[in-house]
Parts: C-alpha cells; structure tokens; sequence
C-alpha cells in the first residue's frame, strides 16, 4: 500500500512535455505575436517607403528653408506659358511667353503624386518661336504635378535659370497654365 501510494505520488509530479504546458504558451503567445506583427509592419515600411521630396529645400542646422530664386527670375522674365496634352496621340505642346531668348529645349517633368517610379521627364523641342513639342509615355489619366525648366539634366534642377509649375488633373481637361509660384 506504502508502495503503490508513492508511485501515485511520484506520477503526479512527472512534467509533461513543455509545448503541452498552458503557461508556456500563456507567457510564450504574446511574444510570437510580437515579432509577427512587427516582421510584417517592418516589410510594409520597406516595401512602400515614403519617396524624396524633390524641389528646392536645404538643411540649414535643424531647419528646412525654401528657395524661391527660380520662381522670382521667372517672374521677372514674364515667363508663363500654356501646356496641352493631347492624349490620341501621346503628345504635349507648350507655348511660351516671356522676355527671353527661347531656348532650342526645354525639359517637362511629371511628377505622380505618390509614386516616384512613375515619373516621367520629358524633353521638349522647339518648332516655332516659343513653341515646343515632345512625346509623352506616361498615362495621361488622374493628377500630376508639373516642372518645366531649360536645364535639361533632371539632377540639375537646382541650377535651372528659371523654373515654371502647375498641377494637371487629367479627369478634368488636358491643358493647364504653367508659371512661377506665387509667394
């Protein structure tokens, strides 16, 4: 009876095997969901990361400064102008006004509104005084904003003389104004 008591008791106090413990997943459950959820938030910021702001800012210590240098020479100038996309046959013409000598190209940019990678510059070549032309590859539907500038490497648009932009929303019509930023 001595006998048959002790290893009833000894029975009792066996472990079982650990991944059929509740407290283990009590403790252990929280812990796998953590680095799940953080896993996937980690791959979604990654994946779908904010793109560069790309337009004349600069860093002074902690603050950001805008420069309007481009704006203010283009307003000087008179420069405005007219763009017109003609969806049918995947053109854009631009015509141009203003105290200058036109340039022989001038450099269109189409900037989506949330996704970098479709962006599009364009080169825009003259075929009369303060005309231009160029062909457009981008989907002419929904909103983009514009920059038209004569330097004609996209880097460079800081050093561009003068500048002109707008914003186009295609499901409203397929011509807007360009000119300098109003401060």
């Amino acid at each position: 009876m001595v006998e048959q008591s002790v290893t009833q008791s000894v029975e009792k106090e066996v472990p079982g095997v650990w991944y059929r413990e509740p407290w283990f997943w009590v403790v252990m459950a929280p812990l796998v969901v953590v680095v799940i959820v953080s896993l996937t938030m980690v791959s979604i910021a990654v994946r779908y990361g904010d793109d560069v702001v790309s337009d004349t800012y600069y860093k002074d210590s902690r603050m950001y400064h805008y420069s309007a240098e481009q704006d203010e020479r283009a307003r000087a100038l008179g420069l405005a102008g007219m763009l017109l996309f003609s969806p049918q046959n995947k053109t854009v013409t631009f015509d141009l006004r203003g105290d200058i000598e036109y340039p022989e190209q001038l450099l269109l940019t189409l900037s989506h509104p949330v996704e970098a990678d479709l962006d599009e510059h364009i080169v825009l070549e003259q075929i009369s005084i303060g005309r231009y032309r160029g062909q457009v590859e981008a989907p002419l539907q929904h909103r983009w904003y514009l920059l038209l500038m004569p330097e004609l490497d996209p880097e460079q648009f800081r050093d561009a003389i003068w500048r002109l932009k707008g914003e186009i929303n295609f499901n409203l019509g397929n011509g807007v104004p360009l000119k300098p930023i109003e401060q």
